[in-house]
């Protein structure tokens, strides 16, 4: 007789893990971003979760940007989230690029002023063909702005003034001066890491503002002297002119 098999109780994984609802951060108004499972809440440290940044904002016109969040922290069944990475999606970039328009892309590795690492791809795209020289002048301006930019705001604010268009709006207004231009984006939003000061990047030097001079006032002591009036010569009297005659 053959040997009676024992049978082997399996028991589902999936029914030891629970839900965690990801929310994004305070600058997004914690909104929930979706959920996730898992066995303990340490397991959420570290996940990433992407969503359209129209269902962030409730504006359509962002609906071509993509975001994606990070858990930092977890406080009982909710994980909180930082502002990971910002791509425009590639199709959007794809409409704007059309002919007889020059593209010029840069690759910036920057410093923001609580010492946060940042990748930052811009892209700007003219309106029609620009000269070498011309070219070189625009993603120079653009460069030195973006650097000065980014080491005077910390994280947070530089993430929202990308989502709210401020910072390209700045370009927009620093470059169009230059040549005209088509359309001025941020590609590409990148959070690195903390700054340690071994990594080679060009920190711009954060020029404070200086106070206006005083105006120096004037003592009384202190006279200008008068230019001497020359005297007009006197007419002789009509008298003494009858007399002489």
């Amino acid at each position: 007789m053959a040997a009676k098999t024992k049978k082997v109780k399996t028991v589902d994984k999936w029914r030891k893990k629970r839900y965690f609802s990801i929310v994004a951060p305070m600058s997004f108004q914690e909104r929930e971003l979706g959920q996730t499972m898992a066995y303990e809440p340490g397991e959420l440290n570290g996940r990433c979760i992407n969503t359209n940044l129209m269902m962030l904002t409730d504006n359509i016109k962002k609906q071509h940007i993509n975001m994606t969040f990070k858990v930092v922290k977890v406080q009982g069944d909710t994980g909180f989230t930082m502002a990971d990475k910002y791509e425009v999606v590639p199709s959007a970039i794809k409409r704007k690029v059309r002919r007889q328009r020059d593209r010029l892309d840069e690759s910036l590795l920057c410093v923001t002023k609580d010492n946060k690492l940042v990748r930052m791809k811009p892209m700007v795209v003219t309106q029609a063909y620009t000269s070498r020289a011309l070219k070189s002048a625009l993603k120079r301006v653009m460069v030195q702005h973006i650097l000065s930019a980014v080491r005077k705001a910390d994280y947070e604010s530089l993430v929202l003034d990308v989502v709210n268009d401020i910072l390209q709006r700045d370009l927009w207004n620093l470059m169009n001066k230059m040549s005209p231009l088509k359309s001025v984006d941020i590609r590409i939003l990148k959070y690195v890491g903390d700054y340690t000061g071994k990594e080679k990047v060009f920190i711009p030097k954060v020029e404070e503002k200086a106070e206006a001079p005083k105006k120096k006032e004037v003592s009384e002591e202190v006279r200008t002297e008068a230019e001497p009036v020359a005297e007009e010569p006197a007419e002789e009297s009509s008298d003494a002119a009858s007399e002489e005659q």
